[in-house]
């Protein structure tokens, strides 16, 4: 249980139309809970005409495209993983081939070995650790990922066992989790996602035969509360984010191809709605999504993709303006990602998926293959320098064949604004001639709605590449619920690449997915050339202080030059402590400080940065401890529940009114 001071904080946030919904939901929430424990369970009407034993007949399929082009170099990583499937053993963060058990063990974090309640879902407080287990690893393979990848094996194979899978596995899933009962049913973006993948999953083994009789007629009436329970559900206000986009596209395309439901068009058209408002109203018109958390970005895309695909498929189309959105979020992705090999960190990361088609989620080749079948946009067809697995099951025999540009050689990079959402992209120089270097800066919000739930205080911070290897890098955010401290520490401003004033972050945190005070930054200039150029930002997060502080930060690159200049103005009353933090990433190697001076290995380069000779330079590297909630600087996590040492150099000194400190970064 959060505390009581976290409720009143809470309240605070919410706009009286939120406290009202969720006042009315709780009630609605508590009668449904009575109605489920005197076993009066809703049950599905269907369709005029719909004839239960006729053969399943929907309005679309998910793959029309020749088998025999599958790839054969995706053959074996696809049945390796579901001959691993068929013994229950998944791989999902940081847990590999781990054994859910025989029968499967859906009620269970299986990383602890903690069991989960499995009382009424009013009972059921997701976010006790104690009771219930990390809920993320409870959740995941109750996602229901691995039952696309025993589909697709199936296709691949026509080997009955695989769909065979599909059907006991979820059978015995429905036999464990009555509706209205443990962690399975109390998140409507879980039950959103489980339903898309059962579409997928049904759907690639439909000609299997196996989709018939009693699990058909038991699937049909979970797929009817799942779809009844998420539509009543809806998030609103301050929650309304990636959550309420995965509930609505789950709603949508469970509603679009379970079509013989007689709630179906009503659901339909409602979450259609949804989908149509959110894409607008979450993203900048930059395409960066408004939550600020760049994993965030990968996750609502293909929330936004597979919906709009299955609305063309079944003549639904969605509007011109979310397909301008929905491409303004790859390109945004794409132009990011352009400079590095391993896309930047910013904000909450959690690795979450829709579908699992063969490609990882941050795959930006995959991505740009996908967006480049829709969107006639040169930045896809750059970085999409192969055919992805994922592309295959989409759109194979859907529209005409596309042409990988395989002899198009990456352009030198340029700098770029994305000035609606506050990132700045000051960038130079081509892979092909050993001289590239992307530096971005963030001056963007904090995050979404009034909690900002999955922003970091991380304002003017800075990811330096180059030549495609992270320099600089964001640290991450490697947990939400198991460790507590560590959830803390990686969205502290000292886990950013910024100045922390008093040993105080930015913003104030108020809980794990709650800030209760939010800095504000802003560019105030931007001059790109060709060689880089130079930008600066302030922010207001340190003005609540009793002696206020702005920090206003400069970036100068010249990639001719091959420096990085980084000035930092503190304008103050009275003294205050600093801390300047610069977060070296695992690919550094010879690191060695001398006095003011920190030299590195990076790739092919020869790096030098040089600190403020007005603070005193010392470097932390991350060491594992006995005791996992320790926390401590020199790390970055690159997924879930992984973390991996690194060195961060912390420069500390004070500052008395207005002081400048000034780094440099030089490569050879």
């Amino acid at each position: 249980m959060q505390s009581l001071s976290w409720y009143v904080k809470r309240i605070k946030t919410m706009s009286i139309q939120e406290i009202t919904w969720r006042v009315t939901s709780l009630s609605a929430a508590l009668l449904e809970d009575i109605r489920v424990k005197m076993n009066i369970v809703a049950t599905p009407t269907f369709q005029a005409g719909y004839q239960e034993q006729a053969p399943f007949s929907p309005p679309f399929r998910v793959f029309v495209g020749d088998i025999e082009k599958f790839n054969g170099q995706w053959r074996p990583a696809l049945l390796s993983k579901a001959d691993k499937i068929l013994q229950h053993k998944l791989s999902y963060f940081d847990l590999h081939d781990l054994d859910l058990e025989t029968p499967i063990n859906w009620h269970k974090d299986h990383a602890t070995g903690q069991q989960t309640s499995l009382a009424s879902i009013m009972s059921v407080n997701y976010r006790d650790i104690k009771k219930n287990g990390d809920c993320k690893l409870v959740w995941e393979p109750n996602r229901h990922h691995q039952f696309v990848v025993l589909a697709r094996a199936y296709q691949i194979t026509g080997d009955l066992k695989y769909a065979q899978c599909v059907i006991t596995q979820i059978t015995n899933w429905l036999d464990a989790n009555p509706y209205g009962y443990g962690m399975n049913w109390k998140n409507p973006l879980e039950l959103g996602i489980r339903i898309i993948n059962w579409v997928w999953a049904i759907d690639l083994i439909l000609d299997s035969g196996l989709f018939a009789g009693e699990f058909k007629t038991r699937l049909l009436h979970s797929v009817y509360l799942h779809c009844r329970d998420v539509s009543g559900k809806f998030s609103q206000g301050s929650s309304a984010n990636n959550h309420l986009v995965g509930e609505a596209a789950g709603v949508y395309i469970a509603a679009s191809y379970f079509s013989m439901l007689k709630d179906a068009p009503i659901w339909q058209q409602k979450s259609k709605a949804v989908l149509e408002t959110e894409i607008q109203a979450q993203t900048f018109a930059d395409g960066c999504t408004r939550e600020h958390g760049f994993s965030y970005q990968f996750f609502v895309f293909q929330f936004y993709l597979f919906s709009s695909q299955v609305g063309h498929w079944h003549g639904d189309d969605f509007s011109p303006a979310y397909q301008h959105t929905l491409n303004k979020l790859a390109e945004f992705i794409a132009i990011i990602a352009q400079g590095g090999e391993d896309y930047p960190m910013l904000g909450d990361q959690d690795d979450g998926y829709v579908l699992d088609l063969g490609d990882h989620v941050h795959d930006i080749n995959a991505l740009c293959d996908l967006a480049s079948h829709l969107y006639d946009n040169e930045i896809f067809r750059i970085n999409a320098q192969q055919a992805s697995e994922s592309a295959f099951w989409l759109f194979n025999q859907r529209g005409k064949d596309k042409k990988l540009a395989l002899s198009l050689q990456p352009p030198p990079l340029t700098s770029h604004k994305f000035a609606e959402s506050g990132y700045y992209l000051l960038q130079a120089g081509s892979l092909n001639t050993n001289d590239q270097v992307s530096v971005l800066f963030d001056c963007a919000e904090l995050g979404y709605t009034s909690i900002a739930a999955h922003g970091h205080a991380d304002a003017l911070s800075i990811v330096m590449r180059l030549n495609g290897k992270d320099l600089l890098v964001d640290s991450g955010t490697y947990d939400y619920y198991s460790f507590p401290n560590w959830r803390d520490h990686f969205r502290k401003t000292q886990a950013h690449n910024t100045i922390e004033v008093d040993g105080l972050d930015q913003s104030v945190m108020t809980g794990p997915f709650m800030w209760e005070k939010h800095a504000q930054a802003q560019c105030t200039d931007w001059q790109p050339n060709n060689r880089g150029g130079i930008v600066t930002g302030v922010h207001n997060g340190y003005l609540r202080l009793a002696s206020p502080v702005t920090h206003q930060r400069s970036l100068n690159l010249n990639a001719q030059q091959k420096e990085l200049q980084i000035t930092d103005q503190i304008q103050a009353q009275g003294s205050h402590d600093i801390a300047l933090y610069f977060h070296l990433s695992e690919y550094c190697s010879k690191i060695k400080v001398d006095g003011q001076v920190c030299s590195l290995v990076l790739g092919n380069s020869k790096v030098m940065i040089t600190l403020p000779d007005n603070l005193t330079l010392e470097a932390r590297r991350g060491e594992w401890h006995k005791d996992p909630n320790h926390v401590s600087l020199g790390w970055v996590s690159r997924g879930y529940h992984q973390r991996t040492p690194i060195t961060t150099l912390i420069a500390t000194g004070k500052t008395v009114a207005n002081q400048q400190f000034t780094t440099s970064v030089h490569w050879l």
